[in-house]
């Protein structure tokens, strides 16, 4: 009995090496709300999930994890790809899975979008989108718009952009994609820590779209414990924060 038991023990933990020892890289591509941005009406969640020497922002993945920001400022699902932003995004993808690397992309529109077309403009783009990631032999990730910190008198979030975090929600079923809700989690957990813990992570004072140093890392912490929820345990490498992933899951504010 004791052989089988040392046996099975030696078998799950070199399942889970297997797992977790697989060359993994990320490619993320959105708008300014994902971008590395450090300058006024630019900053989103990307360097809070892939670490920035920059900004001194730590990683949520682990060492050695390629993690390319493409994201671009002002962006909408039609300028992404008209502006050429797209094909840059396909060339990082094309390069890490060249070199053999489990390759994850992950997709979040809308905050522009919402400006100039209905939710299935959005719609039919993210799923072009989705094909090719997968002809190119990558893995797409889905992701909901994260909310804007603007509240209601009633200390509610006043949300404007469900239409299209919806048509994320909708294209994920239908192409069978994982879903990040990050517009669901990031409005709950604003509306659980209020209006001014909330606006402690905007870029400037009066942005409240936009994520500060400590916003990134607040809602780069929420991505990754998403993405991490969303796939079996041990699949991807990414680095537990417990600290902030409780304050985050109780409505906490850490900063």
């Amino acid at each position: 009995m004791a052989v089988i038991i040392v046996f099975l023990a030696w078998f799950f933990v070199s399942v889970a090496a297997r797992r977790v020892s697989v060359p993994t890289s990320f490619v993320l591509i959105g708008d300014s709300t994902t971008a590395n941005g450090t300058t006024p009406n630019s900053g989103g969640w990307g360097n809070g999930f892939c670490g920035s020497t920059v900004t001194s922002t730590p990683s949520s993945l682990e060492s050695d994890t390629p993690c390319i920001n493409t994201a671009h400022n002002g962006a909408t699902t039609g300028t992404f790809v008209a502006g050429g932003f797209w094909n840059i995004s396909v060339a990082a993808i094309q390069s890490e899975v060249a070199k053999g690397r489990r390759t994850f992309a992950t997709i979040q529109f809308g905050h522009n979008d919402m400006k100039i077309a209905p939710p299935e403009s959005m719609g039919v783009n993210m799923t072009l989108m989705v094909q090719e990631i997968r002809a190119l032999g990558a893995e797409p990730i889905l992701v909901t718009s994260l909310t804007r910190r603007s509240f209601n008198d009633d200390g509610t979030i006043a949300d404007t952009l469900q239409p299209w975090a919806d048509e994320a929600i909708l294209v994920a079923q239908e192409q069978g994609t994982h879903l990040l809700d990050l517009h669901a989690a990031s409005i709950a957990y604003c509306e659980a820590i209020g209006e001014a813990a909330s606006h402690r992570l905007n870029r400037l004072e009066d942005d409240n779209t936009h994520l500060n140093v400590n916003g990134t890392i607040v809602f780069g912490r929420m991505v990754a414990d998403l993405m991490e929820a969303s796939f079996p345990p041990g699949d991807l490498p990414i680095i537990a924060n417990p600290e902030l992933s409780f304050n985050i899951t109780h409505g906490i504010a850490s900063y």
